[in-house]
């Protein structure tokens, strides 16, 4: 059977290519993607910001419907909506790695569990204590993710800051404690006084130079500094600041497993169900999977308004 599945050429060079996908395999599952999410990763590729050989398949947060069972799969059935993976109309996966919702979502683009896998996996990794006070910089698609998992601990301060107003009022209708806009003048000086207070756990997840830099100064001595986001370039730190401070820090990969044997997706699929994490004010940007250059560049830029893109796939595609 052909379908169609979107291959990265080079820095930004996108084509959507006719594929030849044949039956799944005995362990395998065919699935039918019907959303997927644009993540930063995929942008870092688009860019160049990333090294990456070409051409490639992209894509990593998928939701789908199963349309095939391999003979040895007996847990899931056609119909069944499951997480998926690349940018492909259809695609064959392991069975084992395929996570199912218990109904299908009203709105496939709302329930992207791989981000919020990632966020899951973070937040066991960031050993709350009841009490504690928590900075978290940078409130984008991901940043907003951190705040709605660590608004519903019991924490008795909830800092977050963000170069954009528009996300910083989401991150008071999040539960943020107080938000702040950095790069204003207001801003900038608020953010000064809280170096005199440091806090239990700073969590950096904006990506940006000046706020890994300016991390360890909000930590206090002993206190957990958590590098969630990837850094596609060399940064200058201040190690010493860290090591005189006895700061443990976290790189809270989504690519490495939390330290006990827990499946963050079927989780992070529960919680969404739940409604302990909603996307709905955070995916902004709609776009059919033929127009993905056009959602590629949109994605880059991250005009203002921009927090989330997500590629929507049809039968037809």
């Amino acid at each position: 059977m052909k379908a169609q599945s979107v291959y990265f050429l080079g820095p930004g060079k996108t084509e959507v290519r006719e594929v030849d996908i044949p039956n799944p395999g005995p362990d395998q599952v065919q699935v039918r993607c019907v959303a997927n999410g644009i993540c930063m990763f995929e942008v870092s590729l688009f860019t160049g910001a990333e090294p990456a050989t070409f051409p490639r398949v992209v894509g990593h947060e998928g939701i789908g419907v199963v349309t095939k069972a391999g003979t040895n799969v007996h847990h899931l059935q056609e119909g069944d909506v499951v997480d998926c993976g690349n940018w492909s109309v259809l695609q064959n996966m392991d069975a084992r790695r395929a996570h199912k919702f218990t109904a299908p979502p009203t709105d496939p683009a709302l329930a992207l569990s791989e981000p919020v896998g990632c966020v899951v996996n973070a937040l066991y990794a960031y050993d709350i204590t009841p009490g504690d006070r928590v900075l978290l910089l940078g409130a984008g698609f991901m940043g907003l993710l951190n705040l709605q998992g660590l608004a519903h601990y019991p924490l008795s301060e909830l800092v977050v800051t963000d170069i954009k107003q528009s996300n910083v009022q989401l991150a008071r209708e999040f539960g943020a404690t107080d938000a702040i806009q950095s790069g204003t003048s207001e801003g900038d000086a608020r953010l000064e006084e809280l170096t005199a207070s440091p806090f239990d756990l700073v969590v950096e997840t904006s990506g940006a130079e000046r706020a890994i830099q300016m991390a360890g100064t909000f930590t206090r001595p002993g206190g957990r500094l958590a590098i969630f986001s990837w850094h596609h370039a060399p940064r200058l730190l201040d190690i010493g600041l860290w090591h005189t401070r006895g700061l443990k820090v976290l790189n809270t990969a989504p690519g490495i497993g939390a330290d006990r044997n827990i499946d963050n997706r079927t989780r992070a699929i529960r919680l969404l169900e739940r409604g302990v994490f909603d996307l709905h004010k955070l995916v902004t940007h709609r776009h059919s999977v033929l127009d993905v250059q056009e959602a590629m560049e949109l994605a880059a830029q991250r005009p203002e308004g921009y927090i989330k893109g997500v590629l929507l796939f049809s039968e037809r595609s």
